[in-house]
């Protein structure tokens, strides 16, 4: 593993624990469950935050501070952690491409000698196409549970 990686990880791991010691989860629960609008704007808020992250910032170190922070107001709200972790996994990939500070559409456009926009108006079709499959996962959240369900019956 490179250091720099590590460092990564060792660093939000530490954010991580300062942010459970000042107890920002039960906080963030108490906002999320007063707040009119119920699990769709929670989920909403989730995908804006995320992506804003995701632009900024790696996939792990994101989700290694700021899942444990999401999770007790998700679960309080009756949402699937699974759905949750669907719902964050692809909001984070998206933000790896969303300008100005994509990193993998840095890296992609710096490999092939392109600039920035160029390469956005490549991937845009694609990264329209997966805000619709992200906006139909935020609506609709049983229907994607639904054929797992069936197979496994109360395991989710």
């Amino acid at each position: 593993m490179d250091n720099w990686l590590f460092d990564i990880q060792i660093t939000a791991n530490a954010l991580g624990e300062l942010l459970s010691y000042y107890q920002l989860n039960t906080i963030v629960q108490q906002f999320f469950t007063n707040m009119s609008g119920g699990w769709l704007v929670f989920l909403l808020v989730v995908v804006a935050f995320f992506m804003f992250v995701g632009t900024f910032m790696d996939a792990v170190p994101a989700m290694i501070l700021f899942v444990p922070i999401i999770l007790p107001s998700a679960t309080a709200l009756g949402i699937s952690p699974i759905i949750l972790g669907l719902i964050i996994v692809v909001t984070l990939a998206l933000g790896l491409v969303t300008p100005p500070y994509g990193l993998c559409l840095l890296i992609a456009s710096s490999i092939s000698g392109i600039k920035i926009e160029d390469a956005f108006k490549g991937t845009l079709p694609y990264f329209l196409s997966s805000i619709v499959v992200l906006m139909l996962l935020v609506l609709f959240p049983t229907v994607w549970l639904a054929i797992p369900s069936a197979i496994f019956p109360g395991l989710f």
